[in-house]
């Protein structure tokens, strides 16, 4: 897999992404603020997975 078909695939995945959020309407700083939020909510909610489930595996079982 060479360097161009890695790039046109990530460049394809991100153009995805952007239509399908509507991302691609709005201005830099505001696909900035709403990719933080997103991020922000995905590793809290990574976080709380990881602290929380040996607590509820000790628990169930």
């Amino acid at each position: 897999m060479g360097s161009k078909s890695v790039s046109s695939f990530l460049s394809t995945k991100l153009y995805q992404y952007e239509l399908q959020t509507a991302l691609y309407m709005l201005e830099p700083w505001e696909k900035a603020l709403f990719n933080t939020i997103v991020l922000s909510i995905i590793s809290l909610s990574f976080i709380t997975m990881y602290q929380y489930t040996p607590l509820l595996f000790k628990f169930v079982v």
